[in-house]
């Protein structure tokens, strides 16, 4: 744990906007939580009100927070790293993998997987959620962000959020669908008979969801791989998407039909819910360039494709 000290020598100003202004890679809320928590101090005694006022003369000790959290172990992986410098990484997540610790998992998650493979792993997220920014379900595969620091992670974290990043995704539906592309748009909320599924409504009930897809190719008379771009970042959006509109993914446990599972038998073989992060484009965190990323379509999935996988058609 880091330890960092201020000496204060202007007018009073609030304790949480001064330590705004020292230490700008964290978010104010982020301060104010610490605050409470008891992570800073005022000549050596402990303040927990954000609206502390400071006089001249203070100093000011914020305690940098525990990254990794002791009872979380590192897991021994081979995964992908698609990309990675001073302040970010891109993995290729597996599917069948939490992003994250959980109820009933602690162990065997990309967490568990990144923190013996990154040396620095941003703190915003939490004790059990060092450098995770955004999320995939457990059953889908594809391409992650990681944030080395917390500056990177607010960056990464605010570019979410304004919708400067272009998400990609491969997703195989059952049925042939005819039209060459669309937009899939309406309200997500909370399914309220289920906690783990989400439903989908055209009424303004929910959080505003928008998902654009291309037709790719119809597959076996039986299914239809799909280029997925979806334009706001709600749980279970595609999935839920898809599953509204008629077009279930191959696949998935939770947005399925029987009557749609039994007319196209020949896809029994199919494991988990065919949906791949493939690419992301984003401004870098620091130097503001822009990057492109993709992710390899996993091996459960490339029947899909068939001999039509490559970069030059992908």
């Amino acid at each position: 744990m880091g330890i960092i000290s201020f000496a204060y020598t202007g007018k009073n100003i609030r304790l949480d906007l001064f330590l705004t202004t020292k230490l700008p890679e964290k978010t104010r809320s982020f301060i104010k939580k610490h605050i409470l928590n008891g992570a800073v101090e005022i000549n050596g005694a402990v303040v927990k009100k954000s609206a502390y006022t400071l006089r001249e003369g203070s100093i000011i000790t914020f305690k940098e927070p525990e990254i990794i959290k002791s009872g979380i172990q590192a897991f021994d992986y081979d995964i992908e790293i698609i990309y990675e410098d001073d302040y970010i990484a891109a993995v290729n997540k597996p599917a069948g993998i939490p992003a994250h610790p959980g109820k009933g998992n602690y162990n065997n998650t990309l967490v568990n997987i990144l923190i013996g493979k990154i040396s620095n792993l941003s703190g915003i997220g939490g004790v059990e959620r060092p450098g995770i920014v955004h999320r995939l379900d457990k059953d889908t595969s594809g391409i992650m962000l990681i944030a080395k620091n917390d500056f990177s992670h607010n960056a990464l974290a605010y570019s979410f959020k304004n919708r400067e990043i272009k998400k990609t995704y491969f997703a195989v539906t059952y049925g042939i669908i005819t039209q060459k592309g669309g937009c899939i748009e309406g309200f997500i909320k909370r399914d309220p008979k289920s906690r783990i599924k989400m439903e989908m409504n055209k009424k303004e009930n929910g959080k505003h969801c928008v998902t654009r897809f291309e037709n790719v190719k119809s597959i076996r008379g039986a299914a239809t791989l799909l280029k997925v771009m979806p334009e706001t970042g709600r749980t279970h959006q595609i999935r839920v998407s898809l599953f509204e509109n008629g077009y279930p993914i191959v696949g998935d446990k939770i947005y399925k039909r029987k009557d749609i599972e039994g007319k196209y038998k020949s896809l029994n073989f199919v494991k988990r819910q065919m949906l791949h992060a493939y690419m992301l484009e984003f401004p870098h965190p620091e130097t503001k360039e822009k990057i492109i990323l993709k992710a390899k379509v996993p091996d459960d999935m490339l029947w899909a494709f068939g001999s039509d996988y490559s970069d030059a058609v992908l």
